[in-house]
C-alpha cells in the first residue's frame, strides 16, 4: 500500500512533459493505481467472475484516461499560476489557459460519465450503486494516502 501511495504521490507531482526515460516511472504508477482500483472494485462492487472479466478492461481505459486528463489538468493549473503571477501576461494568454483548464475539467467529468455508462449495463442496480460508493471511497482513500505522504510527521 505504501508503494501505491508513493506512486500516486509521484503522479500528482509529476508534470505532463516527461522524457521517455522518465515515462517508465509513470507507467509503473499507472499499473499500481490500476491494480488498486481493480482489486478494490471487485471487492466493493462484489462482481462475479464473468462481470469482473468484462469490467476490468473498462476500468483500465477509465484509469488511463484519468491519468492523461489529470496530467493535462495539472499542467494547465501550473500554467495558470505562472500567468497570474507574471505581470506581463496578456488577457488572451490567461483566457486560453483558463479555457484549457476548464476543458480538462469537462473531460474528467465526461470520462466519469462514460465509465459509469459503460459498466452500468454489466451490473445489477445494487452493484451500480456500489460503483458510486467505491469511487467516493477510492478517491478519498487515495487523497488520504497523498496527504499522509506529504505530511509524515502528522502521522506520528
Amino acid at each position: 500500500m505504501k508503494k501505491l501511495l508513493n506512486a500516486f504521490l509521484f503522479l500528482t507531482l509529476a508534470s505532463g512533459g516527461a522524457v521517455s526515460a522518465q515515462r517508465q516511472q509513470p507507467l509503473k504508477i499507472e499499473a499500481d493505481v490500476l491494480d488498486f482500483y481493480v482489486a478494490e472494485f471487485h471487492s466493493v462492487v462484489k462482481t462475479n467472475p464473468d462481470q469482473f472479466k468484462k469490467v476490468r478492461s473498462v476500468i483500465k481505459d477509465y484509469i488511463e484516461n484519468r491519468f492523461e486528463i489529470s496530467a493535462r489538468r495539472l499542467e494547465m493549473m501550473q500554467q495558470l499560476r505562472v500567468l497570474v503571477q507574471r505581470p506581463t501576461s496578456t488577457d488572451e494568454e490567461i483566457l486560453r489557459a483558463t479555457s484549457e483548464f476548464d476543458k480538462a475539467d469537462a473531460d474528467m467529468q465526461a470520462n466519469q460519465v462514460r465509465f459509469l455508462n459503460t459498466v452500468g449495463p454489466l451490473l445489477n442496480p445494487r452493484q451500480q450503486a456500489r460503483v458510486r460508493i467505491f469511487q467516493q471511497m477510492a478517491d478519498r482513500r487515495l487523497l488520504q494516502m497523498i496527504n499522509s505522504a506529504r505530511n509524515p510527521e502528522a502521522q506520528k
